[in-house]
């Protein structure tokens, strides 16, 4: 009796949270058939309990297999996919990544600031060139691909309509100026001898420095503009040409000074503040 007792009390603390509200007994008044029966109803639930958690187990393996098999289809659509495009999932995984290593970079030019923008404006156009090799691919035409590749090429354009706000303003002439007075007025460069700036950026209608007119709008540079040097005092074009940002090798002056006949007439004199047109 106590044996039966005690599994029974076993099987009713096993319940007693979902049920204690519903069921109440005492046990010193129950009878042995008592205990019996009740015993027989909560194995009966206890049983359909388990076949319960047996047919979701059941079920939730079916589901798990349907799962795999509805991905391996995925899959094989994915491997049929990258075939058309002559590929497999490594090497759209590769190209993935490259477009997205192309995108930070994009992204971190246009984070500088205008000025920085302006003065390196010619490497917005290799980023351009980039992304029309990778569009040469065909996994360019995948949707996610083809998404990225445009949201690179709007990021390529708001740096660039970023850099414009740093185009060199404008100085319209007035009468009685000449270069040296207007290079010396606070709100451009503060300094007489920058005239040679204005005069080597604004060649295209300057042909002599000492004759300008009223009237005449002439650019008046901030920052070096992109393919560009600022003559430096203790400079020469052999310098200039021997640097990285220009072409590297010193030997290729006369590329420079092919470039800037309008304003060197001597290839061994140029000027502080002279800018200097670098052809690429």
């Amino acid at each position: 009796m106590n044996a039966v007792k005690s599994v029974f009390i076993v099987l009713l603390l096993s319940f007693v949270a979902a049920y204690a509200q519903n069921y109440s007994y005492n046990y010193e008044e129950m009878t042995q058939e008592q205990y019996m029966a009740e015993l027989e109803k909560w194995k009966g639930r206890l049983a359909t309990a388990e076949q319960g958690i047996a047919d979701e187990d059941a079920r939730i393996a079916q589901l798990k297999q349907e799962l795999e098999s509805l991905n391996q289809q995925i899959d094989q659509t994915w491997n049929e996919i990258y075939a058309i495009a002559s590929s497999d999932k490594a090497g759209n995984d590769a190209y993935v990544a490259e477009i997205n290593q192309l995108k930070n970079d994009v992204s971190a030019f246009l984070a500088m600031s205008p000025e920085d923008i302006y003065s390196r404006m010619n490497e917005l156009n290799d980023f351009e060139a980039k992304v029309e090799e990778l569009k040469k691919n065909d996994l360019s035409t995948l949707t996610a691909n083809e998404r990225s590749l445009n949201q690179v090429l709007s990021l390529i354009n708001q740096a660039r309509e970023k850099g414009k706000t740093a185009v060199p303003p404008s100085y319209t002439v007035e009468r009685g100026d000449y270069l040296w007075k207007i290079a010396a007025k606070p709100d451009i460069y503060g300094d007489a001898y920058a005239w040679m700036r204005i005069y080597t950026s604004n060649a295209d209608q300057i042909k002599d420095p000492d004759l300008i007119f009223p009237d005449q709008v002439l650019t008046i540079p901030r920052v070096v503009g992109p393919n560009e040097h600022l003559v430096q005092k203790g400079e020469n074009l052999s310098m200039i040409a021997g640097y990285s940002n220009v072409y590297g090798s010193s030997f290729k002056w006369q590329k420079l000074f092919e470039a800037n006949k309008s304003t060197i007439s001597d290839p061994n004199v140029i000027y502080p503040y002279q800018v200097i047109k670098i052809e690429r």
